[in-house]
């Protein structure tokens, strides 16, 4: 099968299939054509990858592990809002939410230097409001890298004690 025909059976672009080929996840052949060389691949390999691929495209993105009574992929029966018969995915959201802001304070809660955004997470102020307070002369900033700005840890501490 010529290249164009393989990315075709694939349902991926070309560029596609030779990235594959040269990652080793698909062979290819040269044979002579009429005028050049021409890329082949092999029916029946990209009829197994095709499977395998397929296959792959249904996991899911969470398994439980050990008990097979808990599961961490919630069903649609868990999130269906039978007034409504929607499906909510709010109490997801707000998991992931919270788990992704645990992650970030238990990081900052160690830097002493802070750019603006963190400094906002961090006080509970706008990025607007601090970078008015820093044009103002109210808040001290220093040069990071690459031209950022960022604030000490205490100065912004003392600058939201005299707010």
């Amino acid at each position: 099968m010529k290249k164009n025909e393989a990315s075709k059976f694939l349902n991926i672009s070309e560029k596609t299939l030779e990235r594959l080929v040269k990652n080793g996840e698909i062979s290819s052949k040269l044979e002579k054509g009429k005028t050049r060389d021409v890329v082949v691949f092999d029916d029946a390999e990209l009829e197994t990858f095709k499977e395998k691929r397929e296959a792959s495209k249904h996991r899911p993105a969470f398994s439980s592990s050990g008990d097979s009574s808990v599961s961490l992929i919630p069903t649609k029966a868990d999130n269906l809002d039978r007034q409504n018969q929607t499906l909510s995915f709010t109490p997801i959201i707000t998991a992931l939410e919270s788990l992704a802001a645990a992650q970030k304070m238990v990081f900052l809660q160690n830097k002493p230097m802070l750019n603006l955004s963190d400094s906002a997470l961090v006080s509970g102020l706008s990025v607007t409001f601090l970078e008015k307070a820093v044009k103002d002369g109210r808040l001290k900033t220093f040069a990071g890298l690459r031209g950022s700005k960022v604030i000490r840890r205490t100065d912004l501490e003392k600058f939201i004690r005299e707010l």
